[in-house]
C-alpha cells in the first residue's frame, strides 16, 4: 500500500505531486539538499535518545534513580526540538523526491508508524511519567489507537516483498532490550537471536545471499513468526517474575512498545532506498 492508492482517485493528484519540488520555495532548495539531510539525523538522534531514556526508565532500567515526572520534564524539551527537526526537514526532504515517494510502501510505512510513535509518546509515555507512572483511562485509549495504526503499518510491512526483511528491525530492537536490561531472559534471549537469526545467516551464506527461491523466503519468514512468539514470551516473563522494579507489569509493556514503534518508524525509513 501506498499513498499513491489512497489518492489515486482524486483527479490531478499525481500531477500535482509530480510537481511538487518546482514549487516555490521549495525549487530553491534542490542545490543544497544534503545539509537538510543530515539535520534530518541530527533532529533522529535527539528523539532517539529522549525515547529511549524514558522508556527505559519506565521499563525500571536506565536512570533509576531520578524520578520520572523530573526525568520527563528534562527530556521533554529534547523530544519536542528532535520532532520539529525531523518534521520541517522532513519536508522539504519529502517535497524534493515527492514523486518516489508518493509511490514508495516503505514511505507509507514511515508515515502511519510515525503518526502511531508521536501519539504514543505524547499521549501514553509521557502522561504516564508525568503521573508517575500512574495510568488513566484517556493514556489507555490514546494508546490502543496508537497500537492498532502500528499493527496496521506492521502488517504492510511484512506484506511488502521488498519491504518484509524490515521487520528484522524492530524484533532486533526488542531482543536487544531483553539482552542488555533483561534480569532472568538476558541469555535465554540472547541464545534465542543467535539460534534463530544466525541460523537464517548461515542459510543464506550456504545457498547464497541473492537467491530468490521461494523455499527460502518461506523459511525466513517462519523463523521471524518464531522470533517475533519467542520475543512475546520471554518479555512477558521478563515483565511478570523479573526484578526491574519499580515499573508496573502495564507501564513496562507501555514502555517496550513506544520503542518498538519509533524503531519501526527508522526501518521504513531504511527501506526506502531499498523500494525505489
Amino acid at each position: 500500500m501506498t499513498f499513491e492508492d489512497i489518492f489515486k482517485g482524486i483527479p490531478g493528484s499525481a500531477d500535482f505531486i509530480t510537481n511538487m519540488p518546482k514549487i516555490w520555495p521549495f525549487s530553491l532548495w534542490q542545490d543544497v539538499y544534503a545539509p537538510f539531510g543530515a539535520l534530518h539525523l541530527v533532529g533522529l538522534a535527539l528523539m532517539g535518545g529522549a525515547v529511549i531514556l524514558l522508556n527505559l526508565r519506565l521499563m525500571g532500567a536506565g536512570l533509576k534513580e531520578e524520578p520520572l515526572p523530573v526525568l520527563e520534564k528534562t527530556l521533554r524539551p529534547w523530544l519536542i526540538a528532535g520532532l520539529a527537526i525531523v518534521l520541517g526537514t522532513g519536508i522539504i526532504i519529502g517535497v524534493l523526491n515527492s514523486d518516489k515517494l508518493y509511490k514508495s510502501v516503505p514511505f507509507f510505512i514511515k508515515m502511519v508508524s510515525l503518526l502511531a510513535a508521536v501519539i504514543y509518546s505524547f499521549g501514553v509515555t509521557n502522561a504516564i511519567a508525568k503521573n508517575n507512572g500512574r495510568t488513566s483511562t484517556g493514556v489507555l485509549a490514546a494508546a490502543g489507537v496508537a497500537f492498532l495504526l502500528w499493527l496496521f503499518a506492521l502488517g504492510v510491512l511484512g506484506s511488502d516483498e521488498i519491504s518484509a526483511p524490515g521487520l528484522f528491525h524492530p524484533l532486533s530492537a526488542g531482543y536487544a532490550i531483553l539482552v542488555i536490561f533483561g534480569v532472568r531472559t538476558r541469555w535465554l534471549a540472547a541464545g534465542a537471536f543467535a539460534l534463530l537469526f544466525g541460523g537464517m545467516f548461515v542459510m543464506y551464506w550456504i545457498v547464497g545471499f541473492n537467491t530468490y527461491e521461494p523455499v527460502f523466503d518461506d523459511i525466513s519468514r517462519w523463523l521471524t513468526i518464531i522470533g517475533a512468539f519467542v520475543f512475546a514470551v520471554l518479555f512477558g516473563w521478563e515483565v511478570y517474575a523479573g526484578r526491574a522494579e519499580p515499573s508496573t507489569p502495564t507501564v513496562k509493556l507501555i514502555a517496550l512498545f513506544s520503542v518498538l514503534m519509533w524503531v519501526t518508524v527508522a526501518a521504513g525509513g531504511r527501506w526506502i532506498g531499498f523500494a525505489s
